[in-house]
């Protein structure tokens, strides 16, 4: 009869301390999930300051081209009279 109660104590005991451990794996694993959301959110903010950048230099560029081809068109008809 002791030897039983003493397989259900330590059977207790085993499962308290699985319980505890998966208790554990389950807080650092949300800890790292929320870690990464973090990190994506952070990327996705400078991929999108990145590529407005982009787009500025890109939006300035084809202004100066299109200046410049006006002043050039201009240029070549005021040579051609």
């Amino acid at each position: 009869m002791r030897d039983t109660v003493a397989g259900w104590t330590a059977d207790r005991e085993s499962a308290r301390v699985l319980r505890q451990g998966m208790d554990e794996l389950r807080a650092e694993i949300a800890a790292q999930a929320e870690d990464t959301r973090r990190l994506v959110a952070d990327l996705r903010r400078e991929l999108a300051a990145e590529r407005a950048a982009y787009n500025r230099r890109i939006r300035r560029g084809r202004a100066q081209g299109l200046l410049l081809g006006l002043m050039i068109g201009a240029a070549g008809v005021a040579i051609a009279k």
